[in-house]
């Protein structure tokens, strides 16, 4: 890892170190990361934002998921790049993220469920299945926030947008691009989830003894906390490939997607991998409230979910393969 991306490790990790671990979550978290201009990282600072690199947020959502903090950063940086095209942006949680849209009564009602963070927003970034990106103020006429939470208790809320009339964005990202940005920070904070789930499960074992020596030294555990380990370097290895094929071809290129893809399904994985093993090897200590295993695992059990079912990836990749031969997959599994 390069100086830059641990010292915006270190930074996050100073941030989170400060506050208690069940609260990493609450506004004075937030504003933390406001303050230090990490809400805004990737988006121009000449349109409002703070500068840096999409590699450097993927980096700031990573170490957030490893400190188990639950923020709207990953949204506000993604909305805020969209919205930056056509005018400048905050440096205040303005903007929350929104696809998947489903038309109701004849298209005059629209839904778009489970927004990440949205009671929190002044606005919302909308793309509707046309792929046409709107601004929609959540106080402006029409506009309905039914409000719901994940797993983990992060705010996720329907919006019902009643003959809502919200200014286009004519300058918009592609809506497969954002989206598969999205779906890309999704997994660099479970990444960072399961980072830090391992690194709680291995001191935990390394630390607790049975029969006078530690639990990491028996072959059962060694190789439970190992899988755990692989998981994690495999998650990190394919999010690295989408970040270099989106350095390479560009955000609307079908590399970049499928790698993206590619990314989501090992992002399930992992997250199930780690959540599974470390509760085993916690054992009754890892349900306890007081115990922090809890908070990453709930987020492990919620985040990869957020951005598509990992069966309709699987079935995409497929296509993929079918339509490229088994040359073509060789060549992509060797290259």
């Amino acid at each position: 890892m390069s100086e830059h991306a641990e010292e915006l490790r270190a930074l996050v990790a100073d941030i989170a170190g400060a506050i208690p671990v069940a609260e990493r979550s609450s506004d004075a978290m937030w504003q933390k990361l406001v303050d230090a201009g990490l809400s805004l990282v990737g988006v121009d600072e000449a349109r409002g934002g703070s500068g840096g690199t999409y590699e450097d947020l993927l980096i700031v959502v990573c170490a957030l998921g490893e400190q188990a903090a639950g923020a709207p950063l990953a949204e506000n940086a993604l909305a805020s790049w969209v919205l930056a095209g056509d005018r400048t942006v905050g440096d205040q949680l303005a903007i929350a993220f929104g696809v998947d849209a489903v038309y109701e009564d004849e298209m005059s009602v629209v839904r778009i469920p489970q927004v990440p963070w949205l009671r929190q927003a002044r606005g919302v970034v909308v793309y509707d299945r046309t792929g046409t990106a709107s601004y929609v103020d959540v106080e402006a006429p029409g506009v309905e926030i039914h409000e719901g939470v994940n797993l983990a208790g992060e705010p996720r809320d329907d919006l019902i947008l009643r003959g809502t009339a919200a200014p286009g964005l004519a300058n918009a990202p592609d809506m497969a691009e954002a989206q598969a940005r999205f779906a890309l920070l999704r997994a660099a904070a479970v990444a960072g989830a399961a980072t830090g789930v391992y690194a709680l499960t291995r001191g935990y074992v390394m630390q607790r003894e049975q029969f006078g020596k530690p639990l990491a030294r028996i072959p059962a555990v060694a190789a439970a906390l190992a899988a755990m380990r692989v998981a994690t370097v495999r998650l990190d290895a394919s999010i690295e490939r989408a970040v270099g094929h989106l350095a390479r071809s560009g955000g609307t290129s079908p590399t970049f997607r499928a790698a993206v893809v590619a990314a989501g399904i090992t992002t399930a994985d992992t997250a199930a991998v780690c959540a599974r093993h470390a509760h085993q090897l916690h054992g009754a200590m890892g349900v306890t409230a007081e115990y922090p295993l809890h908070h990453y695992t709930k987020r492990l059990w919620s985040w990869p979910g957020e951005v598509g079912p990992e069966a309709g990836s699987a079935r995409y990749l497929g296509k993929l393969a079918l339509a490229g031969g088994e040359a073509a997959v060789w060549d992509e599994l060797t290259c």
